[in-house]
């Protein structure tokens, strides 16, 4: 079965070339709509096609990897993904640096390289995960089903580039599959590495914690042997991922939350002074479709994190019967929390979250999943390409 998800594997990331390469010629324009793209990614020398896939957030990744948190707000973005970047591509094993390039303005090229490797093996790596998790529940033809889904949703591009999607993926399923396993001390290290990655990685502390109950409950967890131990240290260990980039921040910024407070410049009206409800964030979006021009940019952008939004949660309330408790919790807080910002920015990548729910669509569609699969192909074209040429998406 490795086999044969390397091989969709292999099949999506050459997919993703091939509309990235189509993109240039249909969208001639580059949108240029985030900074630094000179500096980060047209100095690779590869063509735009291919450093495309670094736009927007990881141009601040890479700058981030190579020089640290020294840009003002750069703390938005959480320390682990640029820490791998930086360790791995400084072991001049996959790349070598160029020492003629000037680094106090441009990141040097094998920053890219590194970055862009680790997300695609991540990514792997969590498909891998996905299928032996969803097999604790499911057939093989639903679990396959299941990733067949996931490398067709329309914003699957995010986990081949130079994001944090395919790292907290894998760190994700990695703590789900081995909390219904009864490894609590591994999925704890999981969780603590994922919450390094992001801030919904702390999300899964009550999934680990209400699938000890049920291993309480059902079997039990011996002192003796040690598995009550491990899993008390294994939830001991989750929050210090974020809880050690707190302490750097507060120790080298005076602020254990420069993450939060520093969003509103990143997140396109985020707020951080205080927590919005979701009805008073739909209430916004309506009133745009009401009053914005439905062939502006501005309505298609409201339309689209929308309806991301509005189809998770539908598809979250459909299958909440059919659901480990544990699943249900994980799924609606990455779903809810970054709507308490104040806006639904950002959803349509964040709505990958909801992978937990893709088997649940196989089994109830039948094999009719497929023709879902074509349609997520057709919005994913589209939203690859505006991605590739520097218009925002999510």
């Amino acid at each position: 079965m490795i086999k044969k998800i390397t091989v969709l594997f292999l099949t999506w990331r050459i997919g993703l070339f091939v509309v990235a390469a189509l993109a240039v010629k249909f969208i001639p324009v580059f949108g240029n709509r985030f900074p630094y793209f000179n500096q980060v990614l047209a100095v690779t020398g590869l063509p735009s096609w291919v450093w495309g896939f670094g736009n927007f957030d990881g141009v601040h990744y890479l700058r981030i990897a190579q020089n640290g948190y020294n840009a003002e707000y750069s703390q938005a973005f959480f320390p682990l993904y640029p820490l791998l970047v930086h360790f791995f591509t400084n072991l001049n094993l996959l790349v070598h640096k160029n020492p003629i390039l000037d680094t106090r303005i441009y990141v040097d090229p094998s920053y890219f390289f590194t970055g862009f490797i680790l997300s695609n093996i991540f990514f792997l790596l969590a498909l891998i995960f996905f299928y032996k998790l969803v097999r604790i529940d499911f057939s093989q033809k639903v679990a396959f089903g299941a990733l067949i889904l996931l490398v067709s949703f329309p914003t699957s591009f995010y986990f081949g580039s130079i994001y944090t999607e395919s790292l907290f993926l894998f760190l994700s399923l990695g703590a789900i599959y081995f909390a219904r396993k009864g490894n609590f001390l591994a999925a704890g290290v999981f969780t603590m590495f994922a919450s390094a990655t992001r801030i919904f990685g702390l999300l899964l502390i009550p999934l680990i914690l209400n699938e000890i109950y049920i291993r309480l409950k059902k079997e039990g967890l011996s002192l003796r042997s040690g598995e009550l131990t491990k899993a008390i240290i294994g939830v001991l260990l989750t929050p210090f991922g974020s809880l050690l980039y707190m302490l750097y921040l507060k120790l080298n910024f005076d602020n254990p939350l420069y993450f939060l407070t520093s969003q509103p410049l990143f997140g396109a009206e985020r707020t951080s002074g205080g927590f919005i409800l979701l009805p008073q964030v739909i209430y916004r979006y309506l009133k745009i479709f009401m009053t914005v021009p439905i062939s502006s940019q501005l309505f298609f952008n409201a339309f689209l994190e929308f309806s991301f939004t509005i189809v998770a949660l539908v598809c979250l309330l459909l299958f909440v019967k059919k659901m480990r408790i544990s699943y249900f919790i994980f799924t609606l807080g990455c779903l809810i929390m970054p709507t308490l910002t104040g806006t639904l920015s950002s959803m349509p990548r964040y709505s990958l979250m909801g992978f937990l729910l893709l088997p649940f669509i196989v089994q109830s569609t039948k094999g009719y999943y497929k023709l879902v699969a074509g349609l997520f192909i057709i919005i994913g074209i589209i939203l690859t390409s505006l991605f590739i040429r520097g218009y925002w998406v999510a």
